[in-house]
């Protein structure tokens, strides 16, 4: 394949991952369909220690459009930038090597973006934790064109979308413009914020492809003082990427890293900047923004003793 064929980029981050990799990879050619011929899959095998490179070697030979990279970062973030280096499609999307796409929905979606060219067309993810659940019933693409504050303000309320790059497609220029920074864990929220101030025709499918597969060691269940960290940084620099009329919803961030995680800081400056961004909360302002939720603005009042 030549890299004027290639329309859409998947990248395919694989660690230690000989017990998914099979089925993860057969849903995406199933998934693909014709539209194969217009891929490539970009699989980058860090550090494994199981047969996962054997697995991944025979999907090169059996698709061309396999394209693999081994490399001993033992970092999502940098594995990630690595296959965004290595690719050459209008589009990229990425992959997690132990999840799985319905059957049939890529086809129609690549054919969307040959036609629509979006900036940005991104998915609410279908989150998934008993596998014996999936069924690939899709509904098919119904796609909704949003504004970029839209796509900023469901993103900041955790309504439709989370800082995933799974299971998103965005124009590979923007990418470019986006480093992924090489941390080991919330890479994507690092740079997801900007990402969608970069975007201006975005649009948003419901009834998402994906199946997140959410396992009992995901981020959300073993937090530890590096990832809460990584947490803290991303957190402040997405106050820094958006426009300050954004400034209530990032709040309700703050409230929630106060209320989960507060007792488990150790630093003396992340405390203090945890509780000043809390007591930002205490104002007019936010307690009659409109898309601040009842339940946080109930929050910020429960901490008003507290600081």
């Amino acid at each position: 394949m030549t890299d004027s064929k290639v329309f859409l980029s998947i990248i395919i981050a694989a660690h230690n991952c000989e017990k998914t990799i099979d089925v993860t990879f057969q849903s995406l050619v199933d998934a693909l369909g014709s539209a194969l011929e217009l891929s490539e899959i970009i699989i980058i095998d860090d550090a494994s220690e199981d047969s996962t490179a054997e697995k991944i070697a025979l999907f090169s030979i059996q698709y061309p459009q396999v394209i693999i990279s081994r490399v001993n970062y033992q970092n999502v973030g940098k594995v990630r930038q690595h296959g965004i280096s290595l690719s050459s499609g209008k589009y990229i999307t990425m992959l997690d090597s132990d999840d799985i796409l319905k059957a049939d929905s890529l086809l129609p979606i690549v054919n969307f973006l040959c036609d629509v060219q979006p900036d940005m067309f991104l998915t609410k993810l279908h989150e998934i934790r008993d596998v014996s659940r999936i069924d690939h019933q899709w509904s098919g693409l119904n796609p909704e064109k949003i504004s970029q504050d839209t796509a900023i303000t469901r993103f900041l309320i955790h309504k439709d979308l989370q800082a995933h790059l799974i299971g998103q497609f965005i124009k590979r220029d923007i990418y470019l413009n986006n480093k992924i920074p090489p941390m080991t864990c919330y890479e994507d929220f690092y740079i997801f914020p900007r990402m969608l101030t970069s975007a201006d025709n975005i649009y948003f499918q419901f009834d998402s492809h994906y199946y997140y597969i959410k396992r009992k060691d995901s981020l959300s269940t073993t937090l530890d003082q590096d990832k809460i960290k990584n947490l803290l940084l991303c957190t402040v620099k997405m106050e820094i990427d958006l426009p300050q009329k954004f400034r209530p919803l990032i709040l309700c961030h703050w409230l929630d890293i106060y209320l989960k995680y507060y007792d488990l800081l150790t630093d003396n400056e992340h405390q203090r900047l945890v509780k000043e961004h809390v007591m930002m909360s205490h104002s007019l302002g936010f307690f009659i923004n409109r898309h601040v939720r009842l339940s946080y603005k109930r929050k910020a009042l429960s901490t008003l003793w507290k600081n």
